[in-house]
Protein backbone atom coordinates (compact mmCIF):
# COMPACT_ATOMS: atom_id res chain seq x y z
CA UNK A 1 0.00 0.00 0.00
CA UNK A 2 1.00 3.41 -1.24
CA UNK A 3 -0.54 6.20 1.09
CA UNK A 4 -0.40 10.42 0.16
CA UNK A 5 -1.13 11.93 3.17
CA UNK A 6 -1.53 15.85 2.07
CA UNK A 7 1.56 15.90 -0.22
CA UNK A 8 2.38 18.86 -1.50
CA UNK A 9 5.36 19.62 -3.87
CA UNK A 10 6.66 23.35 -3.97
CA UNK A 11 9.55 24.85 -5.67
CA UNK A 12 11.89 27.69 -4.60
CA UNK A 13 10.59 30.29 -7.18
CA UNK A 14 7.12 29.31 -5.57
CA UNK A 15 5.81 27.05 -8.24
CA UNK A 16 3.17 24.17 -6.71
CA UNK A 17 3.76 21.45 -8.43
CA UNK A 18 1.41 19.20 -6.25
CA UNK A 19 -1.44 20.44 -3.64
CA UNK A 20 -2.17 18.68 -0.96
CA UNK A 21 -2.51 15.30 -2.42
CA UNK A 22 -4.35 12.40 -0.60
CA UNK A 23 -5.01 9.15 -2.13
CA UNK A 24 -3.99 5.29 -1.60
CA UNK A 25 -2.42 3.04 -3.97
CA UNK A 26 -3.93 -0.08 -2.84
CA UNK A 27 -1.56 -3.89 -2.87
CA UNK A 28 -1.57 -5.40 -6.15
CA UNK A 29 -3.50 -3.20 -8.23
CA UNK A 30 -2.85 -0.90 -10.95
CA UNK A 31 -3.30 2.70 -10.13
CA UNK A 32 -2.58 5.09 -13.13
CA UNK A 33 -1.94 8.51 -12.31
CA UNK A 34 -3.41 10.57 -15.86
CA UNK A 35 -3.87 14.56 -16.76
CA UNK A 36 -3.10 17.35 -18.62
CA UNK A 37 0.56 18.90 -18.85
CA UNK A 38 1.36 20.40 -15.71
CA UNK A 39 -1.13 18.84 -13.40
CA UNK A 40 1.50 16.82 -11.38
CA UNK A 41 1.19 13.31 -12.30
CA UNK A 42 4.67 12.68 -13.09
CA UNK A 43 6.41 14.34 -9.79
CA UNK A 44 3.67 12.92 -8.04
CA UNK A 45 5.18 9.68 -9.02
CA UNK A 46 8.67 10.34 -8.47
CA UNK A 47 8.21 11.37 -5.06
CA UNK A 48 7.34 8.00 -4.17
CA UNK A 49 10.81 6.68 -5.12
CA UNK A 50 12.34 10.01 -3.33
CA UNK A 51 13.65 11.32 -6.88
CA UNK A 52 11.88 14.35 -6.30
CA UNK A 53 11.21 15.09 -2.21
CA UNK A 54 8.07 16.58 -0.95
CA UNK A 55 7.70 19.75 0.62
CA UNK A 56 5.11 19.01 3.23
CA UNK A 57 3.19 15.96 3.79
CA UNK A 58 3.94 12.37 4.07
CA UNK A 59 4.42 9.52 1.39
CA UNK A 60 3.72 5.76 3.47
CA UNK A 61 5.38 2.42 1.84
CA UNK A 62 3.46 -0.11 3.82
CA UNK A 63 3.09 2.70 6.83
CA UNK A 64 6.86 3.62 6.28
CA UNK A 65 7.33 6.58 5.53
CA UNK A 66 9.45 7.15 2.72
CA UNK A 67 11.84 10.06 3.75
CA UNK A 68 12.74 7.69 6.20
CA UNK A 69 14.57 5.37 3.91
CA UNK A 70 18.13 6.06 2.47
CA UNK A 71 16.60 6.97 -0.87
CA UNK A 72 19.25 4.31 -2.67
CA UNK A 73 17.90 1.46 -0.47
CA UNK A 74 14.53 2.74 -1.12
CA UNK A 75 15.06 2.77 -4.83
CA UNK A 76 16.93 -0.87 -4.95
CA UNK A 77 13.23 -1.99 -3.50
CA UNK A 78 11.52 -0.43 -6.70
CA UNK A 79 10.99 -1.00 -10.20
CA UNK A 80 11.35 2.21 -12.62
CA UNK A 81 10.60 2.19 -15.85
CA UNK A 82 10.37 5.29 -17.81
CA UNK A 83 10.05 6.63 -21.18
CA UNK A 84 12.56 5.19 -24.19
CA UNK A 85 13.67 2.32 -21.46
CA UNK A 86 16.64 4.36 -20.24
CA UNK A 87 19.22 1.66 -20.86
CA UNK A 88 22.38 1.81 -20.55
CA UNK A 89 24.21 1.87 -24.14
CA UNK A 90 27.47 0.57 -23.29
CA UNK A 91 25.70 -2.93 -21.64
CA UNK A 92 24.57 -5.92 -23.41
CA UNK A 93 20.78 -6.81 -22.40
CA UNK A 94 20.93 -9.55 -20.53
CA UNK A 95 23.48 -6.99 -18.10
CA UNK A 96 20.84 -4.14 -18.56
CA UNK A 97 18.27 -6.30 -16.69
CA UNK A 98 20.96 -7.83 -13.96
CA UNK A 99 22.16 -4.12 -13.15
CA UNK A 100 19.77 -3.78 -9.72
CA UNK A 101 20.14 -7.64 -8.70
CA UNK A 102 24.08 -7.45 -9.18
CA UNK A 103 23.82 -4.09 -6.72
CA UNK A 104 21.89 -5.76 -4.21
CA UNK A 105 24.88 -8.27 -4.28
CA UNK A 106 23.76 -11.62 -6.02
CA UNK A 107 26.67 -13.16 -7.92
CA UNK A 108 27.34 -13.03 -11.52
CA UNK A 109 25.31 -16.05 -12.71
CA UNK A 110 22.38 -15.62 -10.71
CA UNK A 111 21.69 -12.34 -11.46
CA UNK A 112 22.21 -13.45 -15.39
CA UNK A 113 20.27 -16.58 -14.89
CA UNK A 114 17.32 -14.28 -13.53
CA UNK A 115 17.73 -11.79 -16.34
CA UNK A 116 17.40 -14.64 -18.73
CA UNK A 117 13.93 -15.75 -16.94
CA UNK A 118 12.66 -12.24 -17.33
CA UNK A 119 13.53 -11.40 -21.02
CA UNK A 120 11.63 -14.66 -21.74
CA UNK A 121 8.67 -13.59 -19.67
CA UNK A 122 8.50 -10.52 -21.37
CA UNK A 123 8.42 -11.57 -24.65
CA UNK A 124 11.49 -11.09 -25.94
CA UNK A 125 13.88 -13.90 -28.01
CA UNK A 126 16.68 -15.10 -25.87
CA UNK A 127 18.84 -14.16 -28.44
CA UNK A 128 18.84 -10.70 -27.71
CA UNK A 129 20.47 -11.11 -24.31
CA UNK A 130 23.84 -10.42 -26.03
CA UNK A 131 23.00 -7.35 -28.03
CA UNK A 132 23.26 -3.92 -27.11
CA UNK A 133 20.09 -1.40 -26.77
CA UNK A 134 20.74 0.00 -30.33
CA UNK A 135 20.40 -2.89 -31.95
CA UNK A 136 16.72 -3.37 -30.75
CA UNK A 137 13.68 -1.46 -31.93
CA UNK A 138 12.01 0.96 -29.94
CA UNK A 139 9.20 -1.71 -28.41
CA UNK A 140 12.09 -4.07 -27.63
CA UNK A 141 13.69 -2.14 -26.11
CA UNK A 142 10.55 -1.16 -23.46
CA UNK A 143 10.38 -4.91 -22.62
CA UNK A 144 13.47 -4.58 -21.92
CA UNK A 145 12.62 -1.91 -18.96
CA UNK A 146 10.10 -3.72 -18.08
CA UNK A 147 12.27 -6.92 -17.53
CA UNK A 148 15.37 -4.64 -15.55
CA UNK A 149 12.76 -2.85 -13.30
CA UNK A 150 11.15 -6.51 -12.12
CA UNK A 151 14.34 -8.17 -11.74
CA UNK A 152 15.00 -7.83 -7.75
CA UNK A 153 11.36 -8.93 -7.71
CA UNK A 154 10.50 -5.55 -6.19
CA UNK A 155 6.61 -5.22 -4.70
CA UNK A 156 6.44 -1.94 -5.96
CA UNK A 157 6.43 -1.01 -9.72
CA UNK A 158 6.25 2.84 -10.84
CA UNK A 159 6.13 3.07 -14.75
CA UNK A 160 6.40 7.11 -15.80
CA UNK A 161 4.71 7.37 -19.51
CA UNK A 162 6.53 4.46 -20.49
CA UNK A 163 5.00 3.75 -23.61
CA UNK A 164 4.26 6.78 -25.36
CA UNK A 165 7.13 6.99 -27.61
CA UNK A 166 6.20 3.68 -29.60
CA UNK A 167 4.03 3.42 -32.45
CA UNK A 168 0.19 2.76 -31.96
CA UNK A 169 0.59 -1.35 -32.68
CA UNK A 170 3.79 -1.68 -30.70
CA UNK A 171 1.92 0.39 -27.59
CA UNK A 172 -1.21 -2.07 -27.88
CA UNK A 173 0.92 -5.25 -27.62
CA UNK A 174 3.07 -3.32 -24.27
CA UNK A 175 -0.59 -2.70 -23.05
CA UNK A 176 -1.51 -6.42 -23.10
CA UNK A 177 1.67 -7.69 -21.82
CA UNK A 178 1.54 -5.68 -19.30
CA UNK A 179 -1.58 -6.46 -18.09
CA UNK A 180 -0.44 -10.18 -18.72
CA UNK A 181 2.49 -10.01 -16.40
CA UNK A 182 0.51 -8.06 -14.15
CA UNK A 183 -2.39 -11.25 -13.72
CA UNK A 184 0.96 -13.38 -12.76
CA UNK A 185 2.64 -11.30 -10.56
CA UNK A 186 0.33 -8.77 -8.59
CA UNK A 187 2.68 -5.70 -8.53
CA UNK A 188 1.46 -2.70 -7.04
CA UNK A 189 1.83 -0.12 -9.58
CA UNK A 190 1.67 3.38 -10.06
CA UNK A 191 1.25 4.30 -14.02
CA UNK A 192 1.75 7.93 -15.25
CA UNK A 193 -0.10 8.65 -18.61
CA UNK A 194 -1.69 11.18 -20.60
CA UNK A 195 -3.72 9.33 -22.52
CA UNK A 196 -7.19 8.32 -21.33
CA UNK A 197 -7.87 5.49 -23.33
CA UNK A 198 -4.72 4.00 -21.82
CA UNK A 199 -5.39 4.93 -18.43
CA UNK A 200 -8.90 2.98 -18.65
CA UNK A 201 -7.32 0.12 -20.33
CA UNK A 202 -4.70 -0.48 -17.45
CA UNK A 203 -5.94 0.68 -14.68
CA UNK A 204 -7.92 -0.71 -11.56
CA UNK A 205 -8.28 2.99 -10.55
CA UNK A 206 -7.84 6.00 -12.20
CA UNK A 207 -6.17 9.57 -10.68
CA UNK A 208 -7.47 12.49 -13.01
CA UNK A 209 -5.42 15.28 -11.82
CA UNK A 210 -5.79 18.85 -13.02
CA UNK A 211 -3.33 21.96 -13.45
CA UNK A 212 -1.82 22.70 -9.98
CA UNK A 213 -1.71 19.49 -8.39
CA UNK A 214 -5.13 18.77 -7.73
CA UNK A 215 -6.41 15.86 -7.47
CA UNK A 216 -10.14 15.61 -9.52
CA UNK A 217 -11.23 12.53 -9.10
CA UNK A 218 -10.21 9.08 -8.06
CA UNK A 219 -12.47 5.84 -9.57
CA UNK A 220 -12.57 2.75 -10.81
CA UNK A 221 -12.41 2.86 -14.44
CA UNK A 222 -16.31 2.39 -14.92
CA UNK A 223 -17.19 4.68 -12.58
CA UNK A 224 -15.05 7.19 -13.73
CA UNK A 225 -16.68 7.24 -17.27
CA UNK A 226 -20.27 6.54 -15.66
CA UNK A 227 -19.84 9.61 -13.56
CA UNK A 228 -17.33 12.50 -13.91
CA UNK A 229 -17.02 14.33 -10.65
CA UNK A 230 -16.87 17.63 -12.59
CA UNK A 231 -16.58 19.02 -15.62
CA UNK A 232 -13.15 19.65 -15.81
CA UNK A 233 -13.10 15.39 -15.65
CA UNK A 234 -16.41 15.12 -17.79
CA UNK A 235 -13.95 17.95 -20.60
CA UNK A 236 -10.82 15.51 -20.22
CA UNK A 237 -12.65 12.09 -20.41
CA UNK A 238 -13.71 13.72 -23.90
CA UNK A 239 -17.17 13.73 -25.80
CA UNK A 240 -17.00 9.74 -26.66
CA UNK A 241 -16.55 8.56 -23.00
CA UNK A 242 -19.49 6.36 -23.62
CA UNK A 243 -18.21 4.51 -26.27
CA UNK A 244 -14.95 3.48 -23.63
CA UNK A 245 -17.96 2.77 -20.98
CA UNK A 246 -19.16 0.06 -23.03
CA UNK A 247 -15.57 -1.71 -22.60
CA UNK A 248 -17.07 -2.55 -19.05
CA UNK A 249 -20.23 -4.03 -20.34
CA UNK A 250 -20.86 -7.58 -20.59
CA UNK A 251 -21.74 -8.87 -24.03
CA UNK A 252 -23.91 -11.35 -22.44
CA UNK A 253 -27.10 -9.37 -23.10
CA UNK A 254 -26.94 -9.51 -26.71
CA UNK A 255 -29.31 -11.78 -28.25
CA UNK A 256 -27.73 -14.08 -31.04
CA UNK A 257 -29.27 -15.71 -33.94
CA UNK A 258 -28.31 -18.87 -35.08
CA UNK A 259 -29.96 -18.86 -38.05
CA UNK A 260 -28.45 -16.46 -39.70
CA UNK A 261 -25.32 -19.29 -39.65
CA UNK A 262 -24.88 -21.35 -42.94
CA UNK A 263 -22.76 -23.87 -43.88
CA UNK A 264 -20.40 -23.18 -46.78
CA UNK A 265 -21.49 -26.31 -48.64
CA UNK A 266 -25.64 -25.06 -48.46
CA UNK A 267 -26.81 -24.36 -52.09
CA UNK A 268 -27.60 -21.23 -52.98
CA UNK A 269 -31.47 -21.92 -53.32
CA UNK A 270 -31.69 -22.99 -49.60
CA UNK A 271 -29.30 -19.87 -48.76
CA UNK A 272 -32.28 -17.80 -50.82
CA UNK A 273 -35.40 -19.30 -48.77
CA UNK A 274 -34.14 -18.17 -45.24
CA UNK A 275 -35.40 -14.81 -46.53
CA UNK A 276 -32.27 -13.10 -45.21
CA UNK A 277 -30.40 -10.22 -47.25
CA UNK A 278 -26.98 -11.31 -45.60
CA UNK A 279 -26.00 -14.60 -43.64
CA UNK A 280 -23.12 -15.58 -42.56
CA UNK A 281 -20.64 -18.50 -44.32
CA UNK A 282 -18.77 -20.87 -41.94
CA UNK A 283 -16.59 -23.72 -42.53
CA UNK A 284 -17.22 -27.51 -41.57
CA UNK A 285 -15.73 -27.13 -38.18
CA UNK A 286 -18.29 -23.48 -37.74
CA UNK A 287 -15.74 -21.02 -38.22
CA UNK A 288 -16.70 -18.06 -40.02
CA UNK A 289 -16.03 -17.84 -43.54
CA UNK A 290 -17.61 -14.48 -44.50
CA UNK A 291 -20.66 -12.67 -44.92
CA UNK A 292 -22.83 -13.30 -48.40
CA UNK A 293 -25.15 -11.15 -50.05
CA UNK A 294 -28.24 -12.86 -50.73
CA UNK A 295 -28.95 -10.68 -53.55
CA UNK A 296 -25.65 -11.45 -55.10
CA UNK A 297 -25.43 -15.35 -54.70
CA UNK A 298 -24.66 -17.37 -58.11
CA UNK A 299 -28.28 -18.81 -59.34
CA UNK A 300 -27.00 -22.06 -58.95
CA UNK A 301 -24.09 -23.98 -56.80
CA UNK A 302 -23.23 -23.80 -53.29
CA UNK A 303 -22.38 -21.00 -50.60
CA UNK A 304 -18.73 -21.74 -51.92
CA UNK A 305 -19.09 -20.04 -55.09
CA UNK A 306 -20.09 -17.19 -53.32
CA UNK A 307 -18.29 -13.86 -52.80
CA UNK A 308 -17.81 -13.18 -48.72
CA UNK A 309 -17.35 -9.78 -47.52
CA UNK A 310 -15.27 -9.16 -44.76
CA UNK A 311 -16.59 -10.43 -41.11
CA UNK A 312 -16.01 -9.16 -37.44
CA UNK A 313 -15.79 -11.22 -34.71
CA UNK A 314 -16.18 -10.82 -30.72
CA UNK A 315 -16.06 -14.09 -27.74
CA UNK A 316 -19.30 -14.47 -26.68
CA UNK A 317 -19.34 -14.51 -23.04
CA UNK A 318 -15.92 -13.20 -22.53
CA UNK A 319 -15.85 -9.29 -24.38
CA UNK A 320 -17.31 -6.47 -23.91
CA UNK A 321 -20.47 -4.69 -25.32
CA UNK A 322 -17.81 -2.45 -27.03
CA UNK A 323 -16.09 -5.35 -28.54
CA UNK A 324 -19.69 -6.74 -30.15
CA UNK A 325 -19.96 -2.84 -31.43
CA UNK A 326 -17.01 -2.37 -33.01
CA UNK A 327 -17.67 -5.88 -34.69
CA UNK A 328 -20.70 -4.60 -36.19
CA UNK A 329 -19.01 -1.48 -37.51
CA UNK A 330 -16.26 -3.28 -39.00
CA UNK A 331 -18.88 -5.97 -41.13
CA UNK A 332 -20.39 -4.16 -44.42
CA UNK A 333 -23.66 -6.81 -43.38
CA UNK A 334 -24.11 -4.29 -40.29
CA UNK A 335 -24.33 -7.36 -38.03
CA UNK A 336 -21.78 -9.47 -35.83
CA UNK A 337 -20.28 -13.18 -35.49
CA UNK A 338 -20.10 -14.56 -32.14
CA UNK A 339 -17.28 -17.06 -31.46
CA UNK A 340 -16.60 -19.48 -28.90
CA UNK A 341 -12.95 -19.34 -27.02
CA UNK A 342 -12.02 -21.79 -29.67
CA UNK A 343 -13.08 -19.37 -32.55
CA UNK A 344 -16.24 -21.47 -33.76
CA UNK A 345 -19.29 -19.20 -34.77
CA UNK A 346 -22.10 -19.72 -31.85
CA UNK A 347 -24.41 -16.90 -33.60
CA UNK A 348 -24.63 -13.45 -35.23
CA UNK A 349 -25.55 -10.34 -33.49
CA UNK A 350 -27.85 -7.92 -35.84
CA UNK A 351 -27.77 -4.02 -35.07
CA UNK A 352 -31.19 -4.50 -33.93
CA UNK A 353 -30.48 -6.97 -30.96
CA UNK A 354 -27.60 -4.62 -30.01
CA UNK A 355 -29.74 -1.81 -30.21
CA UNK A 356 -31.51 -3.74 -26.88
CA UNK A 357 -28.61 -4.64 -25.31
CA UNK A 358 -27.29 -1.05 -25.46
CA UNK A 359 -31.28 0.38 -24.57
CA UNK A 360 -30.83 -2.02 -21.62
CA UNK A 361 -27.80 -0.43 -20.17
CA UNK A 362 -28.21 3.42 -20.86
CA UNK A 363 -32.17 3.02 -20.98
CA UNK A 364 -31.77 5.86 -23.91
CA UNK A 365 -32.25 4.70 -27.46
CA UNK A 366 -29.25 2.78 -28.65
CA UNK A 367 -26.65 2.90 -30.63
CA UNK A 368 -26.60 6.45 -31.69
CA UNK A 369 -27.37 7.58 -28.18
CA UNK A 370 -24.21 5.51 -26.25
CA UNK A 371 -21.87 7.11 -28.52
CA UNK A 372 -22.80 10.45 -26.80
CA UNK A 373 -22.22 11.95 -23.36
CA UNK A 374 -24.90 9.58 -21.55
CA UNK A 375 -25.76 10.01 -18.08
CA UNK A 376 -28.47 7.61 -17.29
CA UNK A 377 -26.69 5.55 -15.10
CA UNK A 378 -28.38 7.35 -11.63
CA UNK A 379 -27.09 8.51 -8.82
CA UNK A 380 -25.05 11.69 -8.10
CA UNK A 381 -21.19 12.30 -9.40
CA UNK A 382 -18.47 10.24 -7.30
CA UNK A 383 -16.16 13.10 -6.19
CA UNK A 384 -12.66 12.49 -5.62
CA UNK A 385 -11.30 9.95 -3.74
CA UNK A 386 -14.25 7.65 -4.00
CA UNK A 387 -14.15 4.20 -4.85
CA UNK A 388 -16.72 1.96 -6.96
CA UNK A 389 -17.19 -1.31 -7.88
CA UNK A 390 -16.56 -2.67 -12.04
CA UNK A 391 -18.90 -4.81 -13.21
CA UNK A 392 -18.70 -6.79 -16.64
CA UNK A 393 -15.79 -8.10 -18.21
CA UNK A 394 -12.27 -7.45 -17.30
CA UNK A 395 -10.44 -3.99 -18.00
CA UNK A 396 -9.09 -3.96 -21.30
CA UNK A 397 -11.85 -5.91 -23.05
CA UNK A 398 -12.38 -3.44 -25.87
CA UNK A 399 -10.67 -5.67 -28.49
CA UNK A 400 -10.65 -5.01 -31.71
CA UNK A 401 -12.92 -7.00 -33.72
CA UNK A 402 -11.23 -9.20 -36.46
CA UNK A 403 -12.14 -9.19 -40.22
CA UNK A 404 -11.04 -11.34 -43.07
CA UNK A 405 -11.31 -10.60 -46.47
CA UNK A 406 -14.29 -13.19 -48.33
Amino acid sequence: MITFNGVTKRYADGTVAVDNLSLEVPTGEITVFVGPSGCGKTTSLRMINRMIDASEGQILLDGVDVKTIDPPTLRRGIGYVIQQAGLFPHRKIVDNVATVPVLLGWDKKKARDRAMELLERVGLDLKMADRYPFQLSGGQQQRVGVARALAADPPVLLMDEPFSAVDPIVRTSLQEELLRLQAELNKTIVFVTHDIDEAVKLGDRVAVLRVGGHLAQLDDPATLLARPADDFVREFLGRDRGIRRLSFVSDEGVRLRTDLLVPVSADTASARAIGEPWLAVVDEEKRPLGWAAVKDLPESGTLADAELAPYGTFVSGRDSLRAALDATLLSPSGNAVAVDGAGRAVGAATREALDEALTKVTGSVGIAESAGDAESDGGPARGAGSTGSTDGPARGADGVAGGVDG
